[in-house]
């Protein structure tokens, strides 16, 4: 058979790459799981300083405490020499201004390019009873390894479901913010400018200890979407993050 007749046969279409995530989305995204690293493991060393957490206005060493990293086999001076609290809050604070910003740059992008409208407001039809149910079964036996909720091959999923949309718009509009406001109260040169936070939290002690247990939800949800990621084809899914497109 000739060779130029063969060149024409048509062999299987290529699949084409698409734009899944935009520029914004992208940047933020990294420079967010930078800050968020280094404010957790700062945080870390914040606390083992001071391993003990409280409620309402007043907590100290000796006082009746909600929680004692003590009861869980690691007492206050053991602790006290892993963690270092003026380097803990020296980045702390330094990266909590990085994830703010960050944070304000992409809420604001995302509202005034329509991202948010356009592809994470469930439409009514998917805030269903049986919608969500649908997508419960799905995700606890972990069929989504290999379907999304739109019925799409994961890697091939072109949106979010309505679990992963309302998840990540109560992340970033009521989580974030408590966290925010929890760390805030937690100042007291902070507090002197704005005391009705501490009316809001009952106390510095009690931001402090709702701070704590919001980081302790972060990371759960943090390993839920590694999970959900590796389901999907880990790889991948990274590399759309990187580049923007997936085929």
């Amino acid at each position: 058979m000739d060779s130029d007749l063969i060149s024409e046969v048509p062999g299987p279409a290529a699949e084409t790459p698409r734009t899944v995530h935009s520029y914004n989305v992208r940047i933020c995204h990294w420079i967010n799981l930078v800050a968020c690293v280094y404010l957790l493991w700062s945080g870390i060393h914040i606390f083992l300083d001071f391993p003990e957490l409280y409620w309402g206005h007043t907590g100290y060493r000796g006082y009746p405490a909600a929680f004692r990293l003590a009861d869980w086999g690691l007492s206050w001076d053991e602790a006290g020499k892993i963690g270092d609290r003026r380097w803990g809050r020296n980045y702390h604070f330094t990266f909590a201004w990085v994830f703010l910003i960050n944070g304000a740059v992409y809420v604001g992008w995302n509202l005034y390019s329509r991202h948010f409208r356009n592809q994470m407001l469930p439409a009514r039809d998917e805030l269903t009873v049986a919608n969500v149910r649908t997508e419960l079964v799905d995700h606890v036996p972990w069929r989504s390894r290999t379907h999304a909720s739109d019925g799409l091959p994961r890697a091939q999923s072109r949106g979010y479901g309505t679990l992963q949309k309302t998840s990540y718009l109560v992340l970033i509009f009521v989580f974030v913010p408590i966290m925010i406001l929890t760390g805030i109260a937690q100042s007291p040169g902070l507090t002197a400018a704005m005391p009705w936070l501490l009316d809001l939290f009952g106390g510095r002690q009690s931001a402090r200890t709702l701070h704590t247990i919001g980081t302790v939800a972060l990371v759960l949800f943090v390993i839920v979407h590694l999970l959900e990621i590796t389901a999907a084809g880990f790889f991948t899914k990274v590399r759309s993050m990187i580049t923007g497109k997936a085929r």
